[in-house]
C-alpha cells in the first residue's frame, strides 16, 4: 500500500483503490464517486466524514467547515421547543476531519466579530460525535422527543441525554477519523448572550497539535434573529438566572376628560358664551363627599411609562420577588427570569399609547400588535385602540359611575400594560388565534368569554393572559404573572439564524 500524503484535492492510494479528498474533507473514490470509508470494501452514503482507521503517517492533515444542513441552521437556546412542540435544535455543529495521523491535542475556539473569543477549549466542547453515527442520533431525537400535548405542552426536553449515549471522549478524537462538533454558544463561563449573535460575524478555529508542530483551519459564519429583533436573553448555568431585555415603544396618547370646550348659547342679542367642561357631565347625586371630580392630570405620561415598565418587569418576571411565580423549569432545574423592559424606538415592538382618563366613560384598553397576512389580525387592527388606558377618578361603566384612586388605579394599570404588551408576546410565539383568544379563554373575534373560560385560581398564580369569569380584586393581582410556556417563548423568540 503506497502512503502518499495526503492532501486536499489530490489522490491516495490505498489497498481499495485511489481516492480523492475534496475541499470538504470527504474521501471519494475516483472511479464511481462513491464516498467510501477507508479500510472498507463496502461504500458509505453519509455524505459526512467517516472514520478512516489506524495511523499512516507522522504527519497529518484537518478538515473543517460549518455544518449547514437544515437541521443546523437555526438555534433555538436550550432548544426550547416551538409553540406546536416541533424540535428546536440547541447547537452549532461543524464538521471536522483528522487524516494521515493522530494528534496530542485538538484547540477550538470562537472568536467575535472584534476579534475577542468568545469561547475557547482544548479537548472540545461537551459533545462531540462521529460523523457515522449522526444519522443513528437524529432518529433517536425523532424518536424520543415527547409527544406534544396542548393541555400540558413540555417547553424544554433533556435532549442532551440523547446526546451523551453518542459522545466521543477526548482522547479518541484526536485520532483519525470524523466528527461533528456541537456547541451550544455558551462560553466558558456558562453563560450565554444572544445579543451577540444578532447580526454578528463570527470565526470558528481549530488548531492540531503534534510533536510542537501546529495546523489550523477556521470557518467564518453569520448569525441573525430568525424571528424578531425586540427581545435579547442573557442565560447564566452556573446561577441558574435568565435576564431578558424587553424592547417597547410607548407613546404619549394624551388625556381625556380634562378639557373644557365653548359654545355660543341663546337667540340674538341673548347670544352669550357658555363653557362646559367634562365633569359637569357628573350626577350630582354620584359625587362622593371629599372627593371632587379632578381638573388635572394626576399621572404624567412619565408616570405612566414608569408604571408600564414595573408592570412588565414584575408580571412577565418568575423570581424571588414575584408574589406566585418565583422561577422556570429547564429539564428540572429551576431558573428564576428577571424582565427589564426598556422604552425605546429601536428594534422595539409595536408601538402602543398610554392614556389618562377621567371624568367620563371607562376607555378599554387594546393592542392587536403588528397586522400580519391573518384576516383577523387585519381586522383586530381596524376596530380595537393600540393604547393602555389609566381610568381614574370619576368613571361611567355600563352599570352606572364610580370613583377610582389612584392606588388601585396604578395596580391595575401595570397588570394591564403587562397583559397587553403581553399580547405582542403570544402573537409572535404562538399566533394570531393564541393571542386573540387569550389562550382559549375567550371568542377570537367577539371577545366573549368561552367555555373554556374559568374563575381566576384562589391560591397560586393566577395566568395574566387568559379572560377569567370572575372579577379579579386588586388586592389579588400580584399573583398575577406570565404563565412559564409564555416566559420560556422570550428564549425561542431570540432563535437564531446561522449563515
Amino acid at each position: 500500500m503506497s502512503r502518499t500524503r495526503i492532501i486536499q484535492g489530490k489522490y491516495i492510494k490505498t489497498v481499495g483503490g485511489d481516492y480523492n479528498i475534496s475541499s470538504e474533507g470527504n474521501i471519494f473514490s475516483s472511479a464511481s464517486g462513491e464516498v467510501r470509508e477507508k479500510g472498507t470494501d463496502n461504500g458509505v452514503l453519509y455524505n459526512t466524514y467517516e472514520r478512516l482507521g489506524n495511523e499512516i503517517s507522522e504527519d497529518f492533515e484537518i478538515s473543517f467547515s460549518l455544518k449547514k444542513d437544515s437541521g443546523y441552521s437555526t438555534l433555538v437556546p436550550f432548544g426550547v421547543l416551538d409553540f406546536e412542540g416541533n424540535y428546536e435544535n440547541a447547537n452549532f455543529a461543524f464538521n471536522y476531519s483528522l487524516m494521515l495521523g493522530n494528534i496530542d491535542s485538538l484547540e477550538f475556539k470562537v472568536l467575535n466579530e472584534d476579534g475577542s473569543t468568545l469561547f475557547a477549549i482544548t479537548n472540545l466542547p461537551d459533545i462531540v460525535v462521529t460523523a457515522r453515527r449522526l444519522p443513528k442520533l437524529s432518529k433517536d431525537i425523532s424518536d424520543k422527543k415527547p409527544e406534544y400535548d396542548f393541555s400540558n405542552p413540555v417547553r424544554v426536553w433533556d435532549w442532551k441525554s440523547i446526546f451523551n449515549s453518542y459522545n466521543t471522549p477526548s482522547s479518541d478524537y484526536t485520532k483519525i477519523g470524523s466528527y461533528i462538533i456541537f456547541w451550544d454558544g455558551f462560553d466558558n463561563e456558562n453563560k450565554y448572550d444572544s445579543s451577540k449573535f444578532n447580526n454578528k460575524k463570527l470565526k470558528a478555529i481549530i488548531t492540531a497539535s503534534k510533536n510542537g508542530k501546529q495546523k489550523s483551519k477556521e470557518v467564518e459564519f453569520s448569525t441573525n434573529y430568525d424571528e424578531v429583533e425586540w427581545v435579547d436573553v442573557k442565560i447564566d448555568k452556573n446561577n441558574k438566572k435568565i435576564d431578558a431585555t424587553l424592547r417597547v415603544n410607548l407613546k404619549d396618547g394624551g388625556a381625556e376628560g380634562l378639557e373644557c370646550s365653548s359654545h355660543l348659547s341663546g337667540m340674538k342679542d341673548e347670544t352669550r358664551w357658555v363653557e362646559t367642561c367634562p365633569w359637569d357631565k357628573i350626577p350630582a347625586s354620584e359625587l362622593v363627599p371629599g372627593k371632587p371630580p379632578l381638573r388635572t392630570r394626576t399621572r404624567s405620561f412619565a408616570d405612566l411609562e414608569k408604571l408600564t415598565i414595573d408592570g412588565l418587569n414584575y408580571h412577565w418576571g418568575r423570581n424571588k420577588n414575584h408574589a406566585a411565580a418565583k422561577d422556570v423549569k429547564i429539564v428540572g432545574e429551576a431558573y428564576e427570569v428577571y424582565v427589564n423592559a426598556i422604552n425605546t424606538t429601536e428594534k422595539s415592538m409595536d408601538d402602543i399609547s398610554l392614556v389618562y382618563n377621567t371624568n367620563g366613560s371607562w376607555m378599554r384598553s387594546g393592542n392587536p400588535g403588528t397586522a400580519t397576512l391573518n384576516p383577523i389580525s387585519w381586522v383586530g387592527n381596524m376596530i380595537s385602540r393600540e393604547a393602555v388606558c389609566y381610568n381614574v377618578g370619576y368613571i361611567k361603566y355600563s352599570n352606572g359611575w364610580s370613583y377610582e384612586t389612584e392606588n388601585n388605579e396604578d395596580v391595575e394599570f401595570k397588570e394591564t400594560a403587562a397583559h397587553e404588551v403581553g399580547h405582542e408576546i403570544l402573537k409572535s410565539y404562538g399566533g394570531t388565534v393564541y393571542s386573540y383568544g387569550h389562550k382559549g379563554s375567550v371568542n377570537v373575534v367577539t371577545q366573549s368569554n368561552s367555555d373554556r373560560s374559568t374563575n381566576y385560581p384562589t391560591t397560586g398564580e393566577i395566568d395574566i393572559m387568559p379572560y377569567y369569569n370572575n372579577y379579579i380584586p386588586v388586592s389579588e393581582r400580584r399573583r398575577m404573572s406570565a404563565a412559564e410556556k409564555d416566559v420560556l417563548s422570550l428564549v425561542w423568540l431570540t432563535k437564531l439564524k446561522i449563515n
